[in-house]
């Protein structure tokens, strides 16, 4: 709370300070804040020897032991993409006898074709002879296996295929759905607090997102030259830091591109939102480079919670760690809402910001501080996506925009308890859909979904139409 009544009183006096003024700070924070993530050293692979060691890293998912690895290149061209194929002979059981016999299996990873040599090795595609083609998103889940099978390694059992093992791969998908909705639900709020004063949908949360998972990603690797590892207490403090920094660079955002726009038409700013996504995320392309980053803490170990009935039920550290920040969030939030001064005076701003401004409420102030809370909702979510899933790129931010206000819009777009429901109904779609029909199908369903509740419900779940301001009524 003291640290909260800083920041107000920060704000409070650059709220007296010239325009222009307050303009030139917002354009120095901005810079301060992307610059440490955009700052990291882009890792230029030489020849084809990164390419290789890629492809080598996915191995042990495949085959445990082998006698014998071949390795072959396949180049087919400049604008071709470009393989590294790994055929290998490995001991196994023959199926009759039970006698050893010797196994043969092969695997190519498929590279997007680089413009140059210093560009980075981004994996497309992988095929292989146990799995057949699998991609991009299949690829970024078999790093989450090899993870758990470096510090938890399992055994095959039998008893899968039975009704409780199924009952239990449920169960699973359900950890997995509770704790990736989370992750939305901190990204929808922030769509939600903004749109219900502002009318605005700022795309660009989305790339606060991703700057937040940047930062953890900075962070980690700061802490473990300095420290040798990454520590449960060290996490939460790169994540309150994380909060703090994305929630200045949405402050920043509103004073350098929404508050010029405010008082004209909505689709001026919209279209300035849309702008300043496509701005953020080719920056960070472009600074820090396409090539994904990986960030695997070990400190984030799972805790088995069924064994031997079919299907192991492991909960993680990132799942629980989540799924409580997400609690004390929510009611934080609450709190704020509905026994704070501030809160009243977001909801009388999102009622009437006119009649507010004569009350005496600051209406720019209240703004500037409701995208602070978005900025800094979306980059804790970042942070908790960095850790728990541990694959990190410039692009990542896009789609989990539009997924998170696919969540919004579901659970009616302005009501807070509306965007935790639409998250996690989002989440339990595409994380079943994945389990179930194919990965291929997730996102067909979740926007099927979007449509199938837009055409029977245009308000969402919890949502009402009656959301127009004094401005824009007739």
């Amino acid at each position: 709370m003291v640290a909260g009544q800083g920041k107000s009183a920060i704000l409070s006096r650059l709220s007296g300070m010239a325009g222009g003024a307050r303009r030139y700070l917002a354009v120095a924070l901005m810079i301060a804040v992307c610059a440490p993530t955009l700052g990291i050293a882009q890792a230029a692979a030489t020849g084809n020897e990164e390419a290789v060691r890629r492809c080598q890293e996915l191995m042990p998912a495949f085959v445990k032991a082998p006698l014998g690895v071949a390795i072959g290149l396949q180049d087919q061209g400049p604008a071709q993409p470009f393989g590294v194929r790994l055929d290998w002979r490995a001991t196994a059981a023959a199926e009759s006898t039970g006698a050893p016999a010797i196994k043969e299996g092969w695997m190519i990873c498929w590279f997007l074709p680089r413009k140059s040599a210093e560009d980075a090795w981004q994996m497309t595609q992988l095929d292989s002879s146990e799995f057949g083609v699998m991609r991009r998103y299949d690829i970024q889940q078999l790093y989450k296996i090899l993870r758990l099978m470096q510090y938890q390694p399992q055994s095959f059992d039998p008893d899968a295929d039975s009704a409780k093992g199924r009952a239990l791969y449920l169960l699973q998908q359900t950890i997995n759905a509770v704790s990736l909705g989370c992750v939305y639900a901190l990204i929808a709020i922030g769509f939600t607090l903004v749109y219900g004063i502002t009318r605005v949908i700022n795309f660009a949360f989305g790339e606060i997102y991703m700057l937040g998972a940047f930062t953890a990603f900075l962070a980690s690797i700061v802490i473990t030259y300095y420290f040798g590892s990454v520590g449960i207490a060290a996490l939460l403090l790169v994540g309150l830091g994380a909060g703090v920094i994305m929630g200045a660079a949405g402050w920043a955002m509103d004073k350098l591109v929404f508050l010029p726009l405010r008082g004209g038409p909505t689709t001026a700013a919209l279209i300035a939102a849309i702008g300043l996504s496509m701005s953020m995320k080719d920056s960070v392309r472009l600074l820090q480079g396409p090539k994904t980053r990986y960030l695997l803490t070990k400190d984030l170990t799972t805790w088995p919670i069924v064994t031997g009935h079919g299907f192991d039920i492991h909960l993680s550290k990132g799942h629980l760690a989540v799924a409580i920040g997400t609690m004390i969030i929510g009611g934080l939030l609450w709190r704020l809402s509905v026994r704070s001064d501030f809160g009243r005076s977001q909801r009388a701003c999102a009622q009437d910001p006119r009649m507010a401004a004569l009350l005496g409420v600051d209406v720019n102030r209240i703004v500037g501080l409701t995208f602070v809370m978005g900025g800094a909702l979306a980059g804790a979510g970042g942070v908790f996506a960095g850790l728990q899933y541990g694959v990190i790129n410039f692009h990542m931010g896009a789609l989990m925009g539009f997924k998170a206000l696919t969540a919004a819009l579901v659970g009616g777009i302005g009501s807070l308890p509306g965007a935790f429901l639409g998250a996690l109904i989002i989440a339990a779609v595409e994380c079943f859909t994945a389990a179930f029909l194919g990965s291929q199908w997730k996102d067909i369903a979740v926007f099927a979904l979007l449509v199938l509740i837009l055409l029977l419900r245009p308000a969402g779940l919890l949502g009402t139409l009656r959301s127009q301001t004094a401005d824009e009524r007739p």
